[in-house]
């Protein structure tokens, strides 16, 4: 076969199956668009918000954290969930498999900011067999591009995928323009709060962002992860300041920086950024934290922007995707303003019967709490909550469980802010509980049932429990939902 003919074949391939594609990161998403395929998308993850067309495709995905949360408490959800091992991420099993995809596609860099090869394993255990599982992990600007490629190879696109690695001559070019505006003056420092509550610079392909725009990126450096800054006032070696939280459009991060009072306090008016009015808002949930290469090359556009005025609209991101400080109450209470919050579905907890979860599990049921010393712990705990002691709530996990929660007002946060877990502070919530798991000794487990008053959905909870090191008492060690 000569190779216009093989040509000719995979061409004939394509058209009479096409691949079917479903995108569970918002980055490839992105990609898939970029390449001209967006026609063959088949769903996507909740996350996946451009280009808008691709809303009204089926989501496949919910989180089973509040992302409406405020930062300390979606902070405080995200770290216990990790430190459980608990998915993030609910993943729709019964949609998944209609769509019947031939591609999916989804990450390994980071399990808080979408769906990971593991979650979807788990998840979905009637895969089609012969769908190509794309697992793409990128750290750096080389590794977008290559992302970039690997998702244009699986859609039998290779020459489209080879055209947008342009970006990186536009990215060159964009340099040129900064250094000669730069001059012979030193570079700026940048810093980009990936965070606000903790504060948390960033790293990654932002750091490269910052180069190709002219500046110098502080608490961050290229294909490193994101740095917790344990005070504000380490933000005083950056000339100027970039907040753009992942996730938070620029209406999202104006709303909590009033609630979290930052820009009031003394600590920020001292930044020598904030003195000389070098602070930008920028949209976090579409830019920077977004590995897209459209979004990459829009990050070193706002960067640059940002630190050279004689650069500033230039590129057209000024006044839409990143405003000056000073800028920012203008531009969130302007007409037509995007919404603070995000509409999303939550996932949900496993909805059956009482009697149905006790059959398929095998659990003896314990009426009276009194009857297990375990149980008792449990129910002692959630009295607790229900009577808003957290601190005596707080103070009967165990230890390891507590360096988690990091403090009672953390933990208080978590269980307050989580709309499954706040169930349990209720005193109209009814609660059945089930001896589980134990090894005679040291370790066992309570399964909570809890039903609110005014609903007939019931909740289910694990709480995964130990033997003081004294051996005195029983101490929580972990509480996940049981899906």
């Amino acid at each position: 076969m000569t190779s216009k003919q093989q040509k000719a074949s995979n061409d004939d391939d394509q058209t009479t199956t096409p691949p079917r594609v479903l995108s569970l990161l918002s980055a490839a998403t992105e990609i898939v668009c970029r390449l001209g395929c967006s026609h063959l998308l088949v769903g996507r993850s909740h996350g996946c918000d451009d280009p808008p067309l691709i809303t009204s495709l089926p989501i496949a995905t919910a989180p089973r954290v509040d992302p409406n949360a405020p930062s300390a408490a979606l902070d405080a959800q995200v770290r216990v969930q990790s430190a459980s091992g608990g998915p993030i991420y609910q993943i729709n099993n019964h949609l998944v498999t209609s769509a019947n995809p031939t591609v999916i596609i989804t990450q390994e860099q980071c399990r808080i900011c979408a769906v990971t090869p593991d979650d979807l394993n788990q998840a979905c255990q009637n895969l089609p067999p012969t769908a190509k599982l794309i697992t793409i992990m990128p750290v750096s600007l080389d590794d977008v591009l290559g992302d970039v490629i690997t998702i244009s190879n699986a859609l039998g696109v290779h020459e489209r995928g080879e055209r947008v690695k342009h970006i990186k001559r536009q990215l060159a070019d964009l340099n040129t323009t900064t250094l000669s505006v730069l001059g012979n003056n030193p570079k700026p420092k940048v810093a980009h709060v990936e965070w606000l509550a903790p504060l948390m610079g960033s790293g990654y392909w932002i750091a490269e962002c910052v180069a190709f725009a002219g500046g110098e990126m502080v608490h961050g450096y290229p294909g490193g992860h994101s740095q917790t800054l344990e005070k504000i006032d380490l933000l005083s070696n950056a000339d100027y300041i970039i907040l753009g939280p992942c996730g938070f459009s620029i209406e999202r991060t104006n709303e909590e920086l009033n609630a979290i009072k930052l820009l009031e306090s003394e600590e920020w008016q001292s930044l020598p950024a904030v003195k000389n009015g070098r602070v930008a808002i920028a949209d976090g949930n579409k830019y920077f934290n977004r590995s897209s290469a459209a979004s990459i090359l829009g990050s070193a556009e706002i960067v640059a922007e940002f630190i050279y005025s004689e650069l500033r609209g230039m590129y057209g991101h000024h006044g839409t995707r990143w405003v000056r400080l000073e800028e920012l109450s203008a531009f969130c209470s302007r007409t037509g303003a995007e919404a603070a919050r995000k509409e999303v579905v939550l996932a949900e907890g496993v909805v059956e019967s009482r009697n149905n979860f006790v059959e398929q599990n095998g659990l003896k049921q314990e009426s009276s709490p009194e009857h297990s010393e375990t149980v008792k712990h449990v129910s002692n705990q959630i009295a607790a909550l229900t009577r808003s002691d957290y601190a005596s709530a707080f103070a009967m996990n165990s230890a390891a469980n507590q360096k988690r929660l990091v403090s009672a007002e953390k933990f208080e946060a978590i269980v307050s802010g989580w709309p499954s877990f706040k169930v349990l502070t209720l005193s109209s919530t009814s609660c059945q509980y089930f001896e589980g798991k134990s090894d005679g000794s040291t370790t066992s487990s309570v399964k909570v049932d809890a039903m609110p008053d005014d609903s007939d959905e019931v909740l289910h909870f694990v709480f995964d429990i130990r033997k003081s090191e004294d051996g005195k008492r029983w101490e929580t060690d972990g509480v996940r939902i049981d899906c």
